[in-house]
């Protein structure tokens, strides 16, 4: 007889009491919408407390947050931590777009929290978490959830651009030296406003912008958000913002209309609308239109382009990090490049900054050299290029004329930055003169490109003869324009700047000691 043995029955204790929160959300500050926090805090906190199978854990409540991107909800994020923590086994959430606007991260959400053994139950869709056999409605409602949030988002935005139209548009927060009222109004907050008559007027009196800055900072004059600290950034802001003269530019940034919605400087992609006397000034018109100028004039003084970049942009390499050196303002308003390893720490790299009036010095000989020599320096190398050409091939009669025209109108880019230099030309006149001829010159390059052989060599050479061409005028000061079209890197060493020209050929300028 085979032996029999008895299994007892397991006897399982009382299953333990479910530990349930609540998620709530509302997506504005206004007092409808607190109205509405309040209220869902309440029902949620007696809601758990009423059920006696049921443990109180928390209510994880986001207010006035938009609510499209996860990562800008702090409540749901230590909600999250708590789940992975082992904290809770349901959550209460009044509906999929209250949990989440953004179709992907609800599903990540469920997906995370059904593998952590958590539940989510929406009441307004009806759904549990626990007894759903795919996610393809919850799919489905996260989507809708999202193209709601988008619509609403559109209709809001629309609602703002017919205020900006009709001048009731009011702005959220106060820029330094004002407050909002009880209307939305900009009043005048009488202390902060003489902190910004002051900055205007230093700047005019002939104090630079970090050195404003520095001042403030140095006085412990608290800023906006009552930390006394001052950026070059936060004084430039100031001195171009219009509205410490009464008028008001609405629609500087503008929202993508698409998910994730990010906020964006308008660079002219949406219309702006610029109201005047719609509140108090703290300065007047006549100094900020003279700030103004001042400011245009020390962007030209410095060599800054139009498209955004200055003459030695990305062409200044470090010798011994490899590294590209940056501009930046020092303390005494110098304009110094620097290798960014250098600018991080001392101890990444060694070499010292540049004065950008030094670099461009150096330019200035280097081009004289190049002028008094172009034909031992220049012309034998344009020789030894020639012979390494294809013995049959021959310049194309049109680029030699497309070479001229471009000569002629570096020349006339010359003259224009001499009579700029004197003060013989206002700045209007010079920038739209100089961005003409800019754009003659890049149409005529990109039209000799055409007429150039394919040799290896050729390229070389015709940018040989274009610097020939060009050093047979005089540049008493430094052009950019020039200098861009000569010079195609600069290798910065603790003893030279080597010079690397647009035809391939190295030029050394020993470094001067304290330059």
């Amino acid at each position: 007889m085979p032996e029999i043995r008895v299994i007892e029955p397991i006897i399982f204790a009382p299953a333990e009491k479910l530990r349930v929160c609540a998620y709530a959300r509302v997506s504005s500050d206004s007092t409808d919408q607190r109205n509405s926090f309040a209220s869902q805090v309440n029902y949620y906190t007696k809601y758990i407390q009423a059920h006696e199978g049921w443990t109180f854990v928390d209510i994880y409540a986001d207010q006035g947050i938009t609510g499209t991107s996860a990562l800008k909800r702090d409540e749901f994020l230590r909600l999250m931590r708590d789940c992975r923590q082992g904290k809770i086994d349901r959550i209460l959430v009044k509906s999929v777009s209250r949990f989440a606007r953004n179709a992907q991260d609800c599903i990540e959400a469920v997906r995370e929290l059904r593998q952590l053994g958590v539940t989510v139950y929406f009441e307004k869709e009806h759904i549990n978490t626990a007894s759903m056999s795919n996610e393809m409605f919850l799919s489905m409602m996260s989507a809708f959830a999202q193209e709601e949030s988008i619509s609403i988002s559109k209709n809001m935005r629309k609602g703002a651009v017919m205020r900006m139209k009709n001048g009731t548009f009011r702005l959220s927060q106060a820029p330094y030296g004002y407050y909002l009222d009880e209307k939305g109004i900009l009043i005048v907050q009488q202390e902060e406003a003489k902190i910004v008559q002051r900055i205007f007027g230093d700047f005019l009196s002939g104090m630079g912008i970090q050195e404003i800055a520095a001042e403030l900072q140095k006085e412990h004059i608290p800023k906006l958000n009552g930390e006394p600290i001052w950026s070059y950034t936060g004084i430039l802001y100031i001195l171009t913002n219009e509205r410490y003269i009464g008028d008001e530019l609405f629609q500087k940034r503008y929202t993508t209309d698409t998910l994730p919605f990010q906020k964006k400087i308008n660079r002219g992609q949406k219309k702006q609308y610029y109201a005047e006397d719609t509140h108090d000034p703290i300065i007047s018109r006549e100094v900020f239109r003279k700030a103004q100028e001042l400011l245009k004039r020390k962007s030209e003084r410095h060599g800054h382009q139009n498209n955004g970049q200055y003459p030695f942009t990305s062409l200044i390499v470090c010798d011994e990090c490899g590294t590209n050196f940056c501009r930046r303002i020092a303390k005494n308003q110098r304009v110094l490049w620097t290798c960014r390893k250098h600018f991080k720490g001392k101890h990444l790299c060694s070499m010292e900054s540049l004065n950008e009036t030094e670099i461009q010095r150096y330019f200035l000989t280097l081009y004289k050299k190049l002028a008094e020599n172009r034909q031992e320096i220049l012309g034998s190398y344009l020789r030894q290029l020639e012979e390494l050409k294809d013995k049959d091939f021959m310049a194309h009669p049109d680029a030699m004329e497309l070479n001229r025209q471009i000569a002629g109108l570096l020349e006339q880019n010359h003259t224009l930055h001499r009579l700029r230099a004197k003060e013989c030309i206002d700045s209007a006149f010079f920038i739209a003169q100089s961005n003409e001829l800019g754009q003659k010159i890049s149409n005529l390059k990109a039209e000799l490109k055409q007429y150039r052989n394919l040799n290896e060599y050729a390229d070389f050479i015709d940018n040989t003869r274009l610097i020939l061409t060009i050093l047979d005028s005089p540049m008493p000061v430094f052009s950019a324009s020039v200098f861009r079209n000569i010079v195609s890197r600069i290798t910065v060493t603790h003893e030279t700047l080597r010079f690397q020209l647009v035809n391939g050929l190295e030029l050394e300028e020993e470094r001067i000691s304290g330059g």
